[in-house]
């Protein structure tokens, strides 16, 4: 009887902090979405008003705060666009590095022909290749479907839920159960990095960014810098720079965002300042209710001139669209891959009254010549993706296609 009293209590007095969390998110939404219009008539019926009640009512009756973000992840949904979340206590700091990655095992997987194979390795990494099939983590399957409705953001989820499988906490050793070209098997137990510095934007906290940059084609003549995250900004940017630099005099550049989600939206604007000549240029335009931002482009002393390729597919979101569809609208570079995610919405974070974090969109993006990119995404100019057969021959497609483009177009150059 004790204990039954004692668990009312405890229930009795969460709730106003429950009520005082939901009426922080209802009243977020119904501020600072920036379009209201929205608002009033909801995807799947409805407005944003009429939802107020039901769900307030049953956040009341909820048992525990488990079932209090469960109702108000279901209450945001009903908006039907990208960039809102809310992420409960065990996905905040070094917690969620178990599900939301931290450190790579040195390689990345994808989907490709409907197996999961290793489609990009870091540079020196030796002890796996591409092609390989992986079939298991630490005697765990590896799990390749979503649970949920088909959109165009799919690829993106299935991306990250791939990373995570892969990816634990720095100095964590893994298993890998591979299935090599002609059926051999193959355990690989690796031990992931220490980080190097490590970074972190809302949710995602204690990453390590990886980057790479490298010159290839047959003269080691176009450079090629790639990144996974936009986050990290004082080591990264001046690290593009320094790749930059190095390639004063190479045919062509390549920035490779393939499975890049996005991050902080500025360094969009600083690295596209880098091969644009002229002032007065922006990406597109930031719209906030009452309020128009610009995504203006500062351009830079001794930038690259020369062809301009991004690499994106599925899995390439948020500051990784703005960056690729900006360029493309100004005409500036040439996108290689596949059909971006579609989630392109500028967003925050913030801690809700319970500890949760609540992540809320507070605008559209339109591109410079007036595309919206949520739920669209950048259509590539030229459509290319991986093969198993070219990934066990070690060729990877999309970087063979913009090499060969630099090579071919070598008059391409500032048009802006």
């Amino acid at each position: 009887m004790i204990r039954i009293l004692a668990a009312l209590l405890v229930s009795l007095a969460a709730h106003p902090q429950q009520l005082e969390t939901f009426d922080a998110v209802w009243k977020t939404v119904a501020d600072k979405h920036w379009n209201p219009k929205h608002l009033e008539s909801l995807p799947g019926g409805g407005s944003w008003e009429s939802l107020r009640e039901p769900y307030r009512q049953r956040v009341q009756a909820a048992a525990n705060q488990s079932e209090v973000r469960t109702i108000l992840r279901e209450m945001i949904s009903k908006i039907g666009k990208s960039h809102y979340a809310i992420a409960g206590l065990e996905m905040k700091g070094n917690s969620a590095m178990r599900q939301g990655g931290g450190t790579s095992p040195g390689f990345r997987v994808g989907l490709v022909e409907g197996r999961v194979v290793v489609t990009g390795l870091n540079p020196k990494f030796t002890q796996v290749a591409l092609g390989w099939e992986l079939k298991a983590v630490d005697g765990t399957p590896i799990l390749t479907k979503i649970e949920v409705a088909e959109t165009l953001q799919t690829g993106l989820r299935l991306h990250q839920m791939l990373q995570n499988q892969i990816s634990g906490f720095a100095g964590e050793s893994l298993s890998y159960d591979f299935v090599l070209p002609g059926g051999l098997k193959k355990k690989v137990t690796l031990k992931m990095p220490e980080r190097d510095g490590s970074s972190g934007f809302g949710f995602v906290q204690g990453v390590n960014v990886q980057r790479e940059f490298a010159l290839l084609g047959k003269n080691k003549d176009v450079g090629y810098f790639r990144l996974d995250m936009f986050l990290d900004v004082v080591r990264v940017l001046p690290q593009f720079e320094q790749a930059i630099q190095t390639c004063a005099k190479c045919k062509g550049f390549i920035i490779d965002l393939r499975g890049n989600p996005g991050g902080v939206a500025v360094m969009a604007n600083a690295m596209a300042g880098w091969f644009v000549k002229d002032a007065g240029v922006k990406l597109g335009t930031m719209y906030q209710r009452g309020v128009d931002l610009d995504f203006a482009v500062i351009p830079r002393l001794n930038g690259f001139g020369g062809p301009l390729a991004v690499l994106v597919d599925s899995a390439s979101a948020s500051t990784s669209e703005i960056l690729a569809g900006g360029l493309q609208d100004l005409k500036r570079a040439c996108i290689f891959g596949a059909r971006t995610a579609g989630a392109a919405l500028p967003s925050v974070i913030e801690t809700l009254p319970n500890g949760d974090l609540f992540q809320f969109a507070v605008a559209n993006y339109v591109s410079e010549s007036g595309r919206e990119l949520e739920g669209v995404g950048v259509k590539p100019d030229l459509e290319v993706a991986h093969t198993r057969a070219a990934l066990r021959a070690q060729r990877d497609l999309p970087i063979e296609a913009a090499i060969n483009w630099v090579y071919a177009n070598p008059s391409v150059a500032l048009r802006r």
